[in-house]
């Protein structure tokens, strides 16, 4: 199936080789994942990023920007000429985050706008307010975020006087072992933002009609149901024409085995193995792919593995994400990510940066693919 690629675009995995490499993938993650974002503010902090990384590279062609597309808050990236884009890719880019209460002199107490994985103790965290003259968010505290005995979650800070609802989150500057190819910080979900534009910068390059989408709010309030999943999608979801929804989307989180994490049996996860896609997220009650784009995934792993790329399957538990709203617009979803651990700091969050490059590397090639109309006809519900 990767023949009509070549033959269209003879040079595609040169260029993927040579600009999708772990040198400048990792400088892309530690933009973004050094770039505090927590839900509701994407387009106002990474959305920055976002715009000034595409600007400023010189592997990125020229796709066309949103830092609030259709004013549902989410950053999105065009490429091709088309008006209606088939082919969706979507990677939340909003991080975990807690909401001061009430100050009892020590501590604020804290409203999780996440789902909390930490047990008791706590970690260096930093409060963060909307500056308005610079129209950003800015550091206005520092301190330790945790649990107590109880199972409340607060945060410890000497700033005693900030407003309610303050945005805190946890620190973690990104990092990468070159030794080992292990990279810390916000794998959650500066991984899939990373991956997304890398691949929007070499789409653009090709014909390929694709709508690139880094949202907000996948994070939010956990509870048993699924719309406390991926709000911000499913505001872009509502805002758009129904002839101009997707027939596939794409989506790229980080894929933690839970209770292998939980027990702390890190070797069981394939860390530097390549990207990896799932048939379906949180025991079904997530995104579930359709038998056609798997049986198509399992053909593009054994090919892509020809030319230097690594995708596998990923036969465990992955997380609900954006797949939760595009399952009310498309039968047509597809999860493809990367094995990650300690995604919402119960330890250091970590990957590995040859399995982000391959995913990246991974995500262009599904996307050009799926561009023709043979293959739609073949392998779309």
């Amino acid at each position: 199936m990767l023949e009509k690629i070549l033959e269209r675009y003879p040079d595609l995995f040169l260029r993927l080789h040579e600009t999708i490499t772990p040198e400048i993938t990792f400088k892309t993650f530690q933009r973004i994942a050094d770039t505090f974002a927590p839900s509701g503010t994407v387009s106002c902090t990474r959305g920055r990023v976002v715009q000034s990384l595409l600007k400023e590279s010189t592997w990125s062609g020229n796709p066309l920007f949103h830092n609030n597309y259709r004013r549902a808050g989410n950053i999105a990236i065009e490429t091709g000429t088309a008006a209606r884009k088939p082919i969706w890719l979507m990677a939340h880019a909003d991080i975990c985050s807690y909401l001061t209460r009430e100050w009892d002199g020590r501590r604020y107490q804290v409203s999780p706008f996440c789902e909390p994985r930490k047990g008791e103790g706590s970690r260096e965290a930093v409060a963060l307010a909307y500056d308005e003259k610079q129209e950003r968010m800015v550091t206005i505290a520092q301190g330790e975020l945790g649990m107590d005995k109880n199972e409340k979650m607060y945060f410890e800070t000497n700033t005693a006087n900030l407003l309610p609802f303050t945005r805190v989150c946890y620190s973690g500057d990104a990092t990468w072992d070159k030794n080992t190819g292990t990279i810390t910080g916000y794998v959650d979900n500066g991984i899939g933002s990373t991956a997304l534009v890398l691949a929007a910068g070499v789409l653009a390059h090709y014909n390929a009609d694709a709508l690139l989408v880094l949202t907000d709010e996948e994070e939010g309030v956990v509870t048993p149901g699924n719309q406390a999943f991926s709000r911000g999608s499913a505001r872009l979801f509502a805002r758009t024409p129904a002839e101009e929804l997707p027939d596939l989307v794409i989506v790229s989180d980080l894929h933690e085995e839970v209770s292998a994490v939980s027990r702390g049996d890190l070797d069981s996860i394939p860390f530097g193995q390549g990207a990896i896609f799932c048939g379906a997220a949180s025991g079904a009650k997530g995104g579930v792919t359709h038998p056609r784009l798997l049986t198509f995934q399992r053909k593009l792993a054994a090919e892509l593995a020809q030319q230097g790329i690594a995708l596998h399957e990923n036969p465990g538990y992955v997380s609900r994400s954006d797949c939760v709203s595009a399952m009310n617009v498309t039968p047509n979803v597809a999860l493809i990510g990367v094995p990650g651990a300690y995604s919402h700091f119960a330890d250091t969050p970590r990957a590995n940066i040859i399995d982000l490059v391959n995913l990246a590397k991974s995500l262009v090639i599904y996307t050009l693919v799926a561009q023709d109309k043979d293959w739609q006809n073949r392998y779309l519900a």
